[in-house]
C-alpha cells in the first residue's frame, strides 16, 4: 500500500478484479452493467474498462487514466461512466473509490420515484443518509453534475431515478458494504410492501 492509504497500482488492480467478482456474487450487477475506481496517490485512476462484464475483469484489462479520463494507453477504453467517478473524486478528496452498480431493487424503489425505507437495524446503524439524484442520461456530464452535488454534502451513498447506485468510500470494501446493505433495505423495503394488510 502508498502512503495516506493510497494504493499501489498492483494491489488497485488486483482488488479491483476481485471485488469485481464478489458484485456479480452478490448479484449486484448483470451482464455488462456496473462500474468501479480507485483513486492512486499521483491522482491517476485505474477503472473497469467498458463492454466486458465485472463477472470476468481480470488485473489486466483495468485502465489507468489520468485525473481527467484520459486513458494512459491510448488503445484502452475506460468505462462509459467514468464522468460520474472523476466528478465524485473532485468534490470528495476524502475517498479512494467508488463503485457504481445497478442493484435490482434499488433501482426497482428509484422507479417509484423515492429512495428506499432505511427502519433496519444495519441500515440506521451502518449505512446511514442515502441521496437521491433525478434521472439523467447515463454517462452524461448532466448525471455526473447532480450526483456530485449529493456526494458533495458528505454522503456516501446516492439512488439515481431509473438507473441504479453509486458509493464511494476510502476503500473499496467500504464501498462494497454500502452498495450491499443499501440493496437489502431495498430488498426488505420492497417485500415489505407485499404484506397483507393487517386485520
Amino acid at each position: 500500500m502508498a502512503s495516506g492509504g493510497y494504493l499501489t497500482e498492483a494491489k488497485a488492480r488486483e482488488s479491483i478484479a476481485e471485488y469485481c467478482g464478489l458484485l456479480w456474487q452478490r448479484r449486484l450487477v448483470t451482464g455488462t452493467s456496473g462500474n468501479v475506481s480507485v483513486r492512486l496517490a499521483d491522482g491517476d485512476l485505474i477503472v473497469t474498462p467498458t463492454l466486458l462484464s465485472l463477472r470476468v475483469v481480470t488485473p489486466g484489462d483495468l485502465v489507468r487514466t489520468d485525473a481527467n479520463g484520459v486513458p494512459r494507453n491510448p488503445s484502452q477504453r475506460p468505462t462509459s461512466e467514468l464522468p460520474l467517478h472523476i466528478a465524485a473524486y473532485t468534490v470528495r478528496p476524502d475517498i479512494h473509490a467508488v463503485i457504481h452498480t445497478h442493484p435490482t431493487f434499488c433501482v426497482v424503489c428509484s422507479k417509484r420515484g423515492r429512495v428506499f425505507e432505511r427502519d433496519t437495524v444495519g441500515a440506521r446503524e451502518t449505512l446511514g443518509e442515502v441521496g437521491w439524484t433525478p434521472y439523467r442520461p447515463p454517462g452524461s456530464q448532466e448525471l455526473a453534475a447532480v450526483t456530485s452535488v449529493e456526494f458533495g454534502r458528505g454522503i456516501d451513498v446516492v439512488l439515481m431515478e431509473r438507473h441504479g447506485l453509486s458509493a464511494v468510500g476510502a476503500s473499496l470494501e467500504q464501498a462494497f458494504v454500502s452498495t450491499d446493505l443499501a440493496e437489502e433495505a431495498a430488498r426488505i423495503d420492497f417485500l415489505s410492501g407485499l404484506r397483507p394488510p393487517v386485520g
